[in-house]
């Protein structure tokens, strides 16, 4: 018995693009739209800091931040399927003898497309993310604007409003700041699910290195399996033609038994059976 016979037939290694620089801006584009998404939703969904049940924002957080990484997935997926099935029709292009163009040999399949498109996006705002960890400071509280009631009235007695002068000193914006608000505009959807983003912001610029590399990641991860799933496609596009020839064959035999008048022969035909009888007689 051949020991080979229970074992499934192992496909080719995918070809892999040779000259893929061309494609990377193009797929750096679909990915910003995206992120261009992710942070839309991020700010409609902002309001969910004012739901006074923590599970229902945290689930509906979960849920959208989900809905986001399912996105690149799927791009990411799409895309790698596309390029397997382009590396697989030029690599019988190749073995029929015909040469490919620069063009055909982008649109085949490289892992570093995926990757390089990513970075183009994402490698900003993960430095940033990644800075902003590093200088991460536990809230610590900042005196406030003096309350209207309060300067109305006293504001012209030096002896009320010296003492509470420190009160009236507005901080300007740092450096550290305008990151802070450029990072967090990117990970909105994750930040939604901090009870207190005020109080927790030591812990949230910690985390942000990791809320940004999941947008690429997720794209990354949806890339790679492009291969796996294009081959599961043309699997069933193998199934789906066999099952139709056999259809196509069955009926093809009906009809020859059956023949135009839906009269069962048997392969002998009637008219036949009366030639036959003619030429004896």
């Amino acid at each position: 018995m051949n020991k080979t016979a229970g074992k499934s037939k192992k496909r080719k290694p995918v070809r892999r693009a040779g000259r893929w620089g061309a494609q990377v801006l193009p797929m750096a584009g679909k990915i910003l739209t995206i992120t261009i998404a992710v942070v839309v939703m991020g700010l409609m969904f902002s309001a969910l800091q004012a739901l006074g049940m923590v599970w229902l924002r945290v689930l509906l957080s979960l849920l959208i931040a989900s809905g986001m990484l399912l996105m690149h997935y799927g791009e990411g997926l799409s895309k790698g399927v596309r390029d397997a099935g382009a590396s697989r029709h030029y690599e019988r292009m190749l073995a029929q003898g015909r040469e490919l163009t620069a063009q055909d040999d982008a649109a085949c399949y490289h892992p570093l497309k995926a990757l390089c498109a990513s970075l183009i996006v994402y490698i900003i705002p993960l430095a940033l993310a990644a800075y902003l960890a590093a200088v991460a400071q536990e809230y610590t509280y900042v005196l406030q604007d003096l309350p209207t009631w309060l300067t109305d009235t006293y504001g012209s007695r030096a002896d009320v409003m010296a003492p509470l002068g420190a009160y009236a000193q507005t901080a300007d914006l740092g450096a550290v700041d305008w990151i802070r608000m450029f990072v967090r505009i990117m990970e909105l959807i994750f930040v939604n699910l901090f009870s207190d983003p005020q109080t927790m912001g030591a812990m949230i610029d910690r985390l942000s290195p990791l809320f940004i590399l999941l947008y690429p990641a997720a794209y990354m991860a949806g890339y790679l399996c492009g291969p796996a799933r294009n081959d599961r496609n043309e699997a069933m596009n193998r199934r789906a033609k066999k099952v139709a020839v056999r259809k196509a064959q069955k009926k093809s035999l009906v009809d020859e038994l059956v023949g135009e008048q839906n009269q069962v022969h048997y392969g002998h035909k009637a008219d036949a059976e009366k030639h036959k009888k003619k030429e004896l007689i």
